[in-house]
């Protein structure tokens, strides 16, 4: 009696302890959200006073200087294997980080914030899907297909406003091309990371990745500076660039990172779908744009399908 009594009451201790690391796993993932979900506002708030390639500049040379303390010991260990490695790393950074946060802030000079979070947050589900079918051999199940479905029902519904007219003559905007292309990038760029070289530690390979980011724009953001879009410092820019720099590109990883240690990977990312309706509702309190019916019934559309296609499974798929 004795025996199951003890047996009873460490199950209780062991159910309290996974319920209260899945709340703060909950929260941590929450907070990652929140912070990721206002650089759509920061885009469209900024575009008088920096330009996106410098924008983007800025943003990964202050995340370099604030993760270097934490991986710089790592890194320097690892180093060989960066060196044996450099165009992998390279296109990574290229694409993820360069190329993707540039066409973000770009799309912010001629798309509502609204827009932007709605079609960056299904673009890139989508096409990390369909790649890593190819790519990974990650199979296809009926999940990701009626959630990339349901996602695009979403989209054409968004660009379309609901007119037939506007499908038949359908255009994107030149701000909805723009988060396309970021979308694909990223899409690209989360297949491609699961191929990170054997032996690379998470910190060290954001700060890799970082430096290299902000290296390839450095010569773009010195001619922008110069010929396109001077930059007009005052103190909402210094803290847009804090914002970018440390919150977006450093606290929120390590936040997302400890709540995939505490939730795992499927249920994480499932608080993904939180940025586009947090966006949206800080677009319109801080922007004060317009969050019309067309963009709340595709918002949930689109958000469904991303809860579809990210759904975690419960038998593990083979390949993975």
């Amino acid at each position: 009696m004795l025996r199951i009594l003890h047996i009873i009451e460490k199950y209780k201790l062991n159910k309290r302890h996974y319920n209260k690391e899945h709340q703060i796993g909950a929260v941590l993932a929450i907070l990652a959200c929140i912070i990721w979900s206002g650089n759509f506002i920061v885009s469209r708030y900024a575009i008088h006073l920096i330009g996106p390639i410098s924008l983007a500049f800025f943003r990964w040379s202050v995340a370099t200087v604030c993760i270097l303390p934490f991986a710089y010991k790592n890194f320097m260990k690892e180093w060989p294997i960066f060196k044996q490695n450099f165009s992998y790393f390279f296109w990574m950074g290229l694409v993820g980080f360069s190329i993707y946060n540039t066409l973000i802030y770009t799309a912010g000079h001629y798309t509502s914030a609204i827009n932007m979070s709605l079609i960056g947050s299904v673009i890139h589900p989508i096409v990390a899907t369909l790649l890593a079918a190819v790519i990974v051999n990650e199979k296809l199940h009926w999940k990701n297909i009626s959630g990339i479905t349901v996602g695009f029902m979403g989209i054409v519904l968004l660009i379309s406003k609901g007119d037939i007219n506007n499908i038949l003559h359908f255009r994107f905007s030149a701000g909805d091309m723009w988060m396309v292309i970021a979308g694909i990038c990223f899409g690209t760029y989360n297949v491609f990371v699961r191929k990170k070289p054997i032996g690379i530690s998470n910190n060290s390979f954001l700060l890799y990745l970082f430096a290299i980011g902000a290296i390839i724009l450095m010569p773009f953001s010195i001619y922008e500076m110069n010929y396109i879009q001077p930059i007009h410092f005052n103190s909402h820019l210094f803290w847009i660039i804090l914002y970018v720099g440390i919150g977006n590109s450093t606290i929120a990883y390590f936040l997302w990172n400890s709540a995939i240690h505490k939730l795992g990977a499927g249920k994480t990312s499932l608080f993904g779908t939180l940025i586009p309706l947090l966006s949206s509702l800080e677009a319109v309190l801080i922007l004060n744009e317009q969050f019309n019916i067309f963009q709340a019934i595709s918002g949930l559309i689109i958000i469904s399908g991303i809860v579809i296609n990210t759904w975690p499974s419960k038998q593990k798929v083979v390949g993975l």
